[in-house]
């Protein structure tokens, strides 16, 4: 065997031991971070702020809180508590919006239900409070978006860009 292969075959040895110890060390670090997937039951990772596009009109912030992870059923689901304050941060007409895509599993796993549920506020630098809790959840998603007062957010705050931030994913 040549020197040049034996460099190679070392090479490859040592990526691949390395590849082998990132998935630890990828859950030694959401341990530490304090992620709802590894600590259910406890208050997880706050999340925000985020902020509507461009100048930053409106912001949201706030934490989630997972219990129930079954990591036996493959899509695992939780009961979820979604909690947080919405802020809007102009003197005009606008409100701030916060917008969640909330992705539900039936009881039998095989579905998936995507709910939305938005909380506003239009009140110039007072956070409105929110709190609210699904069952069954695999994923959470967020937009914030500053826009009119309205019944609920436009077609634009919720399919129009930046991407929607995801907050929380069930383990699999």
């Amino acid at each position: 065997m040549s020197n040049g292969s034996r460099a190679l075959i070392g090479i490859t040895a040592a990526v691949v031991l390395t590849m082998a110890a990132m998935p630890a060390a990828s859950a030694a670090a959401a341990s530490d971070a304090g992620s709802p997937q590894a600590r259910p039951g406890t208050a997880g990772p706050a999340w925000g702020p985020y902020y509507s596009p461009g100048a930053k009109r409106a912001k949201a912030l706030g934490r989630i809180t997972a219990t129930g992870e079954d990591h036996e059923v493959i899509p695992s689901a939780a009961t979820l508590t979604v909690s947080g304050k919405v802020t809007d941060l102009t003197r005009a007409s606008t409100c701030g919006w916060a917008v969640f895509g909330i992705a539900t599993v039936n009881s039998a796993g095989n579905k998936v239900t995507w709910k939305q549920r938005h909380v506003r506020t239009c009140a110039y630098r007072t956070p409105k409070t929110f709190s609210f809790t699904y069952h069954r959840v695999y994923q959470v998603d967020l937009k914030v978006c500053a826009e009119g007062r309205a019944a609920g957010p436009s077609i634009q705050c919720t399919a129009g860009n930046p991407a929607w931030k995801t907050l929380y994913i069930s383990p699999h």
